[in-house]
């Protein structure tokens, strides 16, 4: 019963919103104390961010609010319930969209499932100095791309892709429905954890990676062009395809390539995992 209320009042609230206004907003942001632990923080909701990595100390803020509502006076209760807080801290910046249905601890609560006679969405493009560590997350409408940076990261998003192209440093990266793009420039040091429900992981090593690889998909295979030892033979099934080697997976698996070193996780439920290698 409550799926069919739910049904019966948001369907038709997605052909009432009829006004619509759009804001660009441009700020620079500054560390107090700029350096190798710096870290950006963007909590969105509804919207994709873009970040790439640049040599300056700065961060130079872009973004889009885009707002539609149903009436003119919900598109002004729309500017005060939902604002974006921007915090600027030592070796932090936190950008965060606050509305009514967001938690005291950050997430989404029930109330996001309400009709409010508005949707606010926010875009960003975000310029960052490349060793700058990233926290980015976001839920509805947009996917989440990075580039050029070598800090730590965490990334997540649900329905939505995730690219990341030419980055260094160590970290999570998950969705749920979307895919995993990540190309590495230089090998990561320490555990990275690769996540999605329904969709693809593809990551691309540097020729000389040296880790402890563990696959783990149900509803899929997983692929890799690199040279491997594995943990048990016994339970390893693989064959050859297009060159490169084919792991059928039921559980998970563990594998070595080169000398082994930190641990790669790879984790889908619906979806392959691609394991690549580049030249330098």
């Amino acid at each position: 019963m409550k799926v069919l209320l739910c049904l019966l009042i948001l369907v038709p609230a997605a052909h009432c919103l009829q006004k619509q206004e759009r804001e660009e907003i441009k700020r620079t942001l500054k560390f107090q104390d700029p350096g190798p632990t710096s870290r950006l923080l963007i909590d969105n909701t509804h919207g994709s961010i873009r970040v790439v990595g640049y040599d300056g100390t700065d961060v130079q803020l872009s973004a889009v609010r885009t707002t539609k509502a149903d009436s003119e006076r919900r598109l002004q209760e729309a500017k005060e319930d939902v604002t974006l807080d921007i915090k600027e801290h030592r070796d932090r910046i936190e950008i965060v969209v606050d509305a009514p249905w967001r938690s005291r601890w950050g997430g989404m609560n029930d109330r996001g499932y309400r009709y409010y006679g508005y949707a606010v969405s926010f875009d960003f493009e975000i310029k960052v100095p490349r060793t700058t560590g990233l926290y980015l997350r976001t839920v509805n409408d947009g996917d989440i791309e990075v580039k050029d940076v070598e800090g730590e990261f965490e990334i997540r998003n649900v329905n939505g892709d995730i690219t990341m192209t030419n980055v260094a440093g160590s970290g999570r990266v998950g969705t749920v429905n979307g895919s995993l793009e990540v190309t590495f420039q230089k090998n990561p040091a320490d555990d990275c954890f690769f996540h999605t429900v329904n969709g693809r992981v593809d990551v691309t090593f540097p020729e000389n990676l040296s880790a402890d690889i563990i696959l783990k998909t149900f509803n899929g295979k997983a692929y890799t062009d690199f040279d491997f030892v594995p943990a048990d033979r016994a339970k390893l099934r693989t064959t050859e395809k297009r060159g490169k080697k084919l792991f059928k997976l039921g559980d998970e698996y563990t594998v070595r390539v080169g000398e082994g070193g930190p641990q790669l996780a790879f984790d889908t439920l619906n979806g392959n995992i691609n394991i690549k290698k580049y030249n330098k």
